[in-house]
């Protein structure tokens, strides 16, 4: 991995940000890409923001498995 890549830990995934260019930085989680922002900043709060939303679907789809089996 070069050194304009970094990733960190939130939750259970993964989100990795790239520097692709000076104002140009592309956001993956758990290996899918995301998107690209121009900020480091901004591509980072996206990817922690995925990262929570595929958490919270995740909790659903167990809590209505668990509904359903009552």
């Amino acid at each position: 991995m070069s050194e304009s890549y970094t990733e960190l830990r939130v939750r259970t995934h993964v989100v990795g940000i790239e520097r692709l260019e000076r104002l140009r930085w592309r956001v993956s989680v758990d290996g899918r890409r995301l998107s690209t922002f121009c900020t480091e900043a901004r591509a980072r709060d996206a990817g922690r923001l995925e990262a929570r939303r595929l958490d919270f679907v995740a909790g659903e789809a167990l809590q209505r498995r668990g509904l359903t089996r009552t």
